[in-house]
């Protein structure tokens, strides 16, 4: 059997985003049918139920199992071939438009999938540089439920290759179908996008998604809220939409990081509306609340290649913050020694 060559799309080629998705949705409405259909065709030889043995039939042709075994012809899915891949080679999309999933959804993922098995095969493509490995495109929910359900394998629609942008546009464009990311999934993804240069600035996403430029940068303004702010708020991520984690942005140039975290919670406890929210803004800035003082500070990237993994940041009241990551344990542990011994926490 020949192969045939996939080229992957540049940012400059134009692809019909919309057909895409709705062609993704449409493959997975009918395959789920096709699949139904052929347990009623079981059911059909078996009229007496599964208990009775089934009318006897042409001996199947049987085939060893391999990590990219073809899980149902290529003609019955319209050309495309559906395979069984090790979860250990499945990937997640660096750009998935959805960065907070609900342990409690993944455990009733974990449940169907134990109960039923996978009606729907997770939409993939080839990983760029590990060779038969896939990064998912569509049903990571599927993949973590997987995990959970201690299944070993996911039967993937392998797609061709596409460009990063089109990674995030393709997961974005079918969450928003089904059910959309909130405004904190967008502020992580947009902030991933824009530091690791998959988009110029914001206003390529504003133009990307068809949103305003206020839109996006009051989205992107959740990322300057202190740590433990974004990390409260991630437990209940509905709860914020943009105009109240806008007014919450605001109020870090007033509130100490405790009070922040006082206001979260009682937006998440007492389902407070963006309008409540707004009213006790204005009602702290009434108040005469001392304003925070501004500080200056300074940025540092700390880039590996052309990768950031990390920054450094001061400020001129002497404040430092340095954070970074390594995959490589020597590297880790080399700056780990470094630092206990420069400032004197050696055992």
């Amino acid at each position: 059997m020949s192969a045939t060559a996939t080229k992957t799309p540049s940012k400059t080629q134009k692809v019909d985003r919309q057909a895409l998705m709705r062609r993704s949705l449409a493959e997975e409405q009918a395959v789920v049918k096709d699949r139904f259909a052929k347990a009623d065709e079981v059911l059909d030889d078996r009229p007496k139920g599964l208990a009775e043995p089934a009318t006897p039939a042409a001996a199947p042709v049987t085939r060893s199992f391999s990590a990219e075994t073809p899980v149902l012809p290529a003609a019955t899915l319209g050309g495309r071939v559906l395979i069984k891949v090790a979860l250990n080679r499945i990937h997640e999309n660096p750009y998935n438009a959805r960065f907070i999933y609900s342990q409690e959804k993944i455990r009733e993922r974990a449940e169907s999938l134990k109960k039923n098995g996978q009606m729907v095969a997770a939409k993939a493509v080839p990983h760029p540089t590990i060779p038969g490995d896939y990064i998912v495109i569509d049903g990571l929910y599927r993949k973590k439920g997987a995990v959970e359900a201690n299944i070993t394998e996911m039967e993937l629609d392998v797609i061709p290759p596409m460009a990063n942008v089109e990674m995030y546009m393709m997961s974005w464009r079918i969450n928003e179908e089904r059910a959309g990311q909130t405004t904190l999934d967008n502020a992580f993804a947009w902030k991933k996008l824009i530091d690791d240069k998959v988009v110029d600035s914001e206003v390529e996403i504003a133009t990307m998604l068809g949103m305003s430029k206020a839109t996006i940068n009051k989205t992107l303004a959740l990322m300057d809220l202190p740590k433990s702010v974004v990390e409260r708020m991630s437990t209940a991520p509905d709860k914020f939409g943009v105009s109240t984690g806008y007014e919450i942005a605001m109020l870090n140039k007033k509130l100490q990081e405790p009070e922040l975290l006082a206001l979260v919670d009682k937006v998440i406890n007492e389902d407070l509306t963006s309008r409540q929210v707004a009213a006790l803004r204005e009602r702290t800035e009434g108040a005469g609340t001392p304003r925070r003082k501004k500080e200056n500070s300074r940025q540092y990237k700390i880039r590996s290649g052309d990768v950031q993994i990390g920054s450094l940041k001061e400020w001129d009241n002497g404040r430092v913050a340095f954070e970074v990551s390594f995959t490589d344990p020597k590297e880790r542990a080399a700056l780990v020694t470094e630092l206990r011994t420069r400032f004197g926490l050696n055992e």
